[in-house]
């Protein structure tokens, strides 16, 4: 076992309480449900035991969307029990500003919020139907909270690349992470790819006023500021995603597989051997043996 490692992913649920528009429609069909998904609460805890026995600093719970797993209050709780210094979540925001002091009490330090527009019409779209100011309740929130927050936003070009300059500007006067993301090939339509795929790199370049900030090392996002402003710039590109297997960052799936690196790659069934630490032991060597 690699003695750096420090962040698990964990996919608690397939579970949304929308669908974005640009997702391939088919995926809907494929969602497991929690109620009968391989991993339940326990397995969870299994394996984040195994993790946290071998010096995990860092967990984010994800999905589809976690605030809708059953057991996320006790899982967040359960993971700072053991020693675990940031737990977070990623999540679409939606009802969480009435439960966030709750979360925060059990342990969570750290939100990623997903959004993809400033503009209701186009987020209504976009969410068939979501409600945006929600979400801006849930963000306030987190503030008000001293949660760690990270704002999230698919850039598609067409849809709201006018808006990704009033993104930025959200990190002047707010401490945050603002993340512009480029599509992925996969998981989405392909005709929303073709026309929408934005290279944010090039985006960047053209941007004025901005800066390069300091590289976080587990971090797939580069960094930049606005010249005095509080919070950061990231961009996560294609590129920047396709990193090599690297014990530092493992991913747990809600179907019992651990995805070492991508998580479209390297996937190894682990739910047959969670109670069994000599065969993780003997997996993770083999990993490690590969890189």
């Amino acid at each position: 076992m690699d003695n750096n490692l420090s962040y698990l992913r964990v996919i608690l649920t397939e579970e949304n309480n929308y669908s974005l528009m640009y997702l391939q429609k088919e995926m809907d069909s494929e969602i497991i449900t929690q109620d009968v998904q391989a991993m339940q609460i326990d397995d969870f805890k299994k394996i984040i035991s195994y993790f946290a026995k071998r010096g995990l600093k860092k967990i984010k719970f994800v999905g589809g969307e976690p605030l809708l797993y059953k057991g996320l209050e006790e899982l967040i709780e359960f993971s700072g029990s053991l020693g675990i210094d940031e737990i977070g979540i990623t999540t679409n925001g939606i009802g969480l500003g009435t439960r966030i002091l709750e979360l925060k009490k059990l342990g969570l330090t750290n939100v990623n919020i997903s959004l993809d527009s400033l503009k209701e019409y186009k987020y209504q779209a976009l969410t068939n139907g979501g409600n945006l100011k929600e979400v801006f309740i849930s963000i306030d929130a987190c503030q008000a909270a001293g949660i760690k927050l990270k704002i999230n936003c698919v850039a598609i070009k067409d849809f709201n690349d006018d808006e990704l300059i009033d993104f930025m500007k959200l990190t002047i006067n707010n401490d945050i992470d603002m993340r512009l993301i480029e599509l992925l090939p996969y998981g989405i339509d392909k005709k929303v790819f073709e026309r929408g795929y934005m290279d944010l790199k090039e985006f960047i370049d053209n941007t004025e006023g901005i800066y390069e900030d300091s590289v976080d090392d587990l971090s797939v996002s580069e960094y930049f500021k606005i010249y005095e402003a509080v919070g950061r710039i990231g961009i996560i590109t294609t590129s920047s995603r396709e990193f090599n297997e690297d014990l530092r960052r493992i991913n747990i799936s809600n179907r019992g597989y651990l995805n070492v690196g991508p998580m479209q790659k390297n996937e190894y069934f682990i739910k047959d051997i969670i109670d069994d630490e000599e065969k993780l032991d003997d997996l993770f060597y083999k990993i490690t043996a590969k890189l």
